[in-house]
C-alpha cells in the first residue's frame, strides 16, 4: 500500500519536473529582450537591483500571506552561505549579463551561456557525483547542437567567424560563475521552504550590488520610470527575476543540476519565439530541427538520471 502511495505521488510530480524545465529557460528567454529594451534607460547595476529588490519584496509580500506554510528558521551559517551564492549567481551573473550586452551581439552571449550545462556536466562527473553515460554524453551534445543551430541561424560554420568583445569575457565569467552557482545551490540544505529561500537570496544580491547602483545613479542620474519602461521592469521583476529564478532554484531540487542546467539549452528556442511575437521577427526551419534537437536531448539526460537513481 505504502509502495503504491510512493508511485502515486511520484507520477503526480513528473508533470511539475517537466513543466519547470520548460518554464525556467522561457523565463530566462526574457532577460537580453528586456535588458536591450531598457538599456538606455537602467545601468547594468540598477537593473540588476531593481530586479532583485522588488523580486524579493513581492515574493516575500506573498510568503508572509502564508502563516504556517512557510519555514524561515536556519543558521546564520546557512543564511551566510545563501546570501553569498546569491551575491555571485543573481548579482554578478545579471550585472555581467547586463554589460556584455552594451559591447557584443545576443548571439554572442547565448553561445556562451549555452555552454554552462556542459561544464556543469563535466564538473560532476570529475566530482564523482555523476556517471558518464553514453545517454547523457549523447543528451548533452544533441542541446548543444541545439542551441547553436539557433545561434548561428542554422550555419554552424559561422562559429568560426565570431570575435571576441569585453562584452563576450564579461559573459564568459558569468556563465563560469553560474556553473559554480548551480552545483553549489544543489549542495544547500534545504532548511528553508523556496519562497523563503528565495527572499534571503534576493537581499543577498540586492545588497551585493547596491554600492555599484549608487555609483551609477551617481554619474548618470536616476533611471527613466515612464509609460515605456514600466511594463518592461514588470517582466523583469515577474519573469527574469522571480520566474527565473525561484524556478531554477526549485528545478534544482527536483531535477537536478545536470538536467536543470541542460534545459537552459531551450533559452535560445524561447527567445526567437518571444523575439517573433514581440517584434516580428520570422522563425527559420534551424529553430524546428533546434528544439526537436534540445527536447530529445533532455529526454535523454532526464532517462540517464533516472537510471543513476
Amino acid at each position: 500500500m505504502n509502495m503504491q502511495g510512493h508511485k502515486s505521488g511520484t507520477y503526480r510530480a513528473q508533470p511539475m519536473k517537466l513543466l519547470l524545465l520548460a518554464f525556467v529557460p522561457a523565463c530566462f528567454a526574457f532577460n537580453p529582450v528586456a535588458g536591450r529594451a531598457l538599456i538606455d534607460a537602467f545601468g547594468p547595476a540598477t537593473l540588476t537591483f531593481v530586479r532583485w529588490s522588488l523580486s524579493g519584496l513581492v515574493i516575500g509580500t506573498f510568503a508572509l500571506m502564508r502563516p504556517g506554510y512557510e519555514r524561515w528558521q536556519a543558521p546564520l551559517s546557512q543564511l551566510l552561505q545563501l546570501a553569498i551564492l546569491a551575491a555571485l549567481g543573481m548579482g554578478f551573473c545579471s550585472v555581467a549579463a547586463y554589460i556584455a550586452s552594451r559591447t557584443t551581439e545576443a548571439t554572442n552571449i547565448g553561445l556562451i551561456y549555452g555552454c554552462a550545462s556542459a561544464f556543469i556536466a563535466v564538473w560532476e562527473i570529475v566530482a564523482g557525483r555523476q556517471a558518464a553515460s553514453a545517454q547523457l554524453l549523447v543528451g548533452i551534445s544533441a542541446c548543444l547542437l541545439g542551441a547553436v543551430l539557433i545561434l548561428t541561424k542554422g550555419h554552424p560554420d559561422a562559429i568560426a567567424s565570431l570575435r571576441f568583445s569585453p562584452g563576450d569575457l564579461w559573459a564568459t565569467a558569468g556563465m563560469l560563475v553560474f556553473v559554480g552557482y548551480t552545483v553549489a545551490m544543489r549542495r544547500v540544505p534545504t532548511r528553508l521552504t523556496p519562497m523563503p529561500q528565495f527572499v534571503v537570496m534576493s537581499v543577498g544580491a540586492s545588497i551585493a550590488v547596491l554600492p555599484f547602483a549608487a555609483s551609477e545613479i551617481v554619474s548618470t542620474g536616476l533611471p527613466v520610470i515612464d509609460e515605456r519602461t514600466l511594463p518592461w521592469m514588470a517582466v523583469v521583476v515577474l519573469a527574469t527575476g522571480i520566474g527565473a529564478y525561484l524556478g531554477y532554484n526549485i528545478s534544482l531540487t527536483l531535477n537536478g543540476p545536470v538536467l536543470t542546467s541542460a534545459s537552459l539549452t531551450l533559452t535560445p528556442a524561447f527567445a526567437a519565439i518571444q523575439a517573433m511575437a514581440l517584434i516580428g521577427e520570422r522563425l527559420g526551419w534551424y529553430h524546428a530541427v533546434a528544439i526537436a534537437l534540445v527536447v530529445t536531448g533532455l529526454m535523454l539526460i532526464s532517462r540517464s538520471q533516472r537510471v543513476r537513481d
